[in-house]
């Protein structure tokens, strides 16, 4: 309780409490009409891109979404899809006339090219987020998150290379009672010091990279180590494959939770315990849209585009993440009001393309390697419409007959002239921010 309460301090201090945002979201989800409540959020946010950045002035009136001194929504889906692309090209003209009135700070997220997007976000922000976050622990998956014991299996750069945690985030972490776990370093040595760290801590909650997760309870499987058992575990950063999330479950014990976000907007959905993802409109204005730009139905899939509703320091309209995912139903027998999501099925470049646009999940390809024990890890490639290539570690001899099966699957789907081409490795590489890409199609330019 004092540690709790010596935190809550340091936020009014620092002018970062979000308890007022934190109360606007619990009133929103009471609210009868949560779309009325969003939709209001969402004027406002169009209202100020157009008075004040350059960038939206000209698109905004040219969709016809701001009309005799009001925002008219019907035509909200008539504003141009801002890629990533565009971002890069046109930074100075999205930033807000009025940034010099907001505490902003820098951030970036790397593309599925690596190319890192730059943009800009501010206090105002910070507060919806640790708000959301604080909304889906207490009131999605019934955890107090900054009081119970925490296991954060998370990326951190700057622990590499200057062996150790800045003071700040030692003291953060020790009010939050988290112990921090780099997912950047995982040899067997490290996994080792991570798994007598779980057994002797004790916590109540993980969290980390799905990948990383699956890493260590492979590790642990593997080895015939008895784990201390959470009560919950989340997964975020990448996607949640079926494999991983049934060993992680398997060795720890307990249900998998995953997080959906992403660094230009943050919380985007999160699962219940009914197993569907709630989108926390109330942060993010989420789409889901087809090829043609048309919003998709329940069951289908589609790629998503966000808006962020409470960055108006470089405001985010219609923004095209590069994820897909297939939209669930309005209503979730877990009681909870928010609209769902079945499933995020991966970033874009995960699926492959076809020449007359047809568009192949990336799963395909991931299935055709499941029980193959002589593969230790792999990475599917399409570099062309007929070139795939196929990054491999071996544990052992290659079996020939599964070699030429994949192969002709591949082939099932591609096309009979596809050119498949086998590199064997002695490691996959990762994404600059750690995360390890099963299938990845290089004829995606977001």
């Amino acid at each position: 309780m004092i540690k709790k309460f010596l935190y809550n301090l340091i936020l009014v201090i620092r002018g970062a409490d979000f308890k007022k945002q934190y109360m606007e979201i619990l009133n929103m989800v009471n609210d009868a009409n949560i779309q009325r409540n969003v939709e209001k959020y969402l004027r406002i946010l169009l209202e100020h891109a157009y008075f004040n950045t350059e960038y939206y002035n000209k698109i905004i009136e040219e969709a016809g979404v701001y009309v005799n001194r009001q925002v008219n929504l019907r035509n909200f889906r008539c504003i141009p899809l801002l890629t990533k692309e565009i971002v890069r090209n046109h930074m100075k003209e999205l930033v807000s006339r009025d940034l010099g009135t907001r505490k902003w700070y820098y951030n970036s997220s790397g593309g599925s090219t690596g190319e890192p997007v730059r943009f800009i976000q501010d206090e105002l922000y910070d507060k919806w987020r640790n708000a959301t976050i604080k909304y889906y622990y207490e009131n999605i998956i019934n955890v107090d998150e900054l009081r119970v014991k925490k296991i954060l299996l998370w990326g951190s750069e700057r622990e590499i290379f200057e062996h150790t945690l800045g003071l700040k985030a030692k003291i953060i972490n020790w009010l939050t009672n988290t112990k921090f776990l780099n997912s950047f370093r995982m040899t067997e040595s490290d996994m080792e010091r991570y798994i007598k760290i779980i057994n002797s801590y004790k916590p109540d909650l993980i969290r980390g990279y799905a990948g990383s997760l699956y890493e260590i309870c492979k590790f642990i499987e593997k080895k015939g180590i008895n784990i201390h058992q959470p009560k919950v575990v989340i997964s975020s950063a990448e996607k949640l494959r079926k494999e991983m999330r049934e060993k992680i479950e398997s060795v720890f014990g307990v249900k998998v939770y995953d997080f959906y976000g992403s660094r230009e907007v943050n919380g985007i959905a999160g699962e219940c315990n009914a197993g569907l993802l709630h989108i926390f409109m109330f942060n993010t204005y989420v789409e889901v849209l087809n090829k043609h730009g048309f919003h998709v139905k329940e069951g289908e899939m589609g790629k998503i585009i966000v808006t962020t509703l409470h960055n108006y320091s470089m405001p985010l309209v219609r923004y095209e993440i590069g994820d897909t995912a297939i939209l669930g139903p309005k209503n979730c027998k877990c009681g909870n009001p928010l609209p769902t999501l079945k499933e995020v099925t991966g970033r874009i470049t995960d699926h492959f393309i076809k020449e007359d646009g047809t568009m192949v999940h990336g799963e395909y390809f991931t299935h055709l390697f499941y029980l193959k024990d002589w593969i230790k890890a792999f990475q599917v490639i399409q570099e062309d419409y007929r070139k795939i290539r196929i990054l491999a570690v071996l544990q052992g001899d290659i079996n020939m007959a599964e070699k030429r099966e994949i192969e002709n699957k591949i082939k099932l789907v591609m096309g009979k002239d596809c050119n498949i081409v086998w590199e064997f490795v002695e490691e996959i590489p990762k994404t600059r921010s750690g995360k390890h890409l099963y299938t990845k199609s290089l004829l995606y330019h977001t």
